[in-house]
């Protein structure tokens, strides 16, 4: 975890520290060692949130992206389970950065529990994951809305959207660089694709604008109009 009760405050781990689970009060020390990213670790014990996964820098540098305040909010689920969300906004919206691998009842569980959830994917973890999206791009043609190109693929063209595509939740596929690939709606098998400037969502959330999200307008003869919302 980035953050443990020292004296009452939320402080970051620093060498030799010692202090407190905000969720669960137990007493925890801080790792500071030169290959992992800076944090506190429980004594003696696992991670009182079961969901919880390693910190890597990646997701320090999404973290940083918002107020410290916003990181690593504590909540309990109606069994008095003790989840931990990545981000989490004063009106309710949780993100949440994946790295590892996530079996996809976990997901479920965790998009049910959050409710108003946006997933963030490391798309650099696997090196076939943007082999896979750069060739799938590279067979379709995009349509141009509001100066932005939207890709429309199908669900079972990559891994990635075979592991998410079907969520029906907003999620952006991290693979490096200045943009998200935001995946915002689906239509059968359809899926529809954009970039997004990483800055520009996290100041979306932020003041709590709106993201752009596909929508589908009515039906013409030929079928669904799509427009792009903000």
């Amino acid at each position: 975890m980035r953050f443990a009760l020292l004296n009452d405050q939320r402080t970051e781990a620093t060498p030799g520290a010692q202090g407190v689970c905000p969720g669960c009060n137990a007493e925890m020390l801080a790792r500071c060692g030169t290959k992992k990213v800076w944090h506190w670790a429980h004594k003696g014990r696992r991670h009182c949130d079961h969901w919880w996964e390693n910190e890597t820098q990646w997701h320090r540098d999404w973290k940083n992206r918002f107020v410290t305040d916003w990181q690593e909010v504590p909540a309990r689920d109606e069994m008095g389970e003790l989840h931990i969300a990545d981000i989490k906004t004063p009106n309710g919206l949780v993100i949440e950065f994946q790295h590892s691998a996530i079996k996809p009842d976990e997901v479920v569980k965790r998009t049910n529990f959050y409710g108003h959830v946006i997933w963030i994917i490391d798309g650099t973890r696997r090196p076939t994951d943007l082999i896979q999206y750069e060739r799938m791009l590279s067979e379709h043609y995009p349509e141009r809305f509001d100066g932005v190109d939207i890709y429309t693929v199908y669900c079972e063209e990559t891994r990635l959207l075979k592991e998410w595509g079907s969520l029906g939740r907003i999620v952006g596929f991290d693979f490096g660089g200045d943009n998200l690939c935001l995946l915002t709606a689906s239509q059968g098998r359809s899926r529809y694709l954009f970039d997004f400037p990483k800055a520009e969502f996290a100041k979306s959330i932020t003041e709590g604008s709106p993201l752009p999200v596909v929508q589908f307008a009515k039906p013409t003869q030929r079928g669904y109009r799509r427009r792009r919302r903000f």
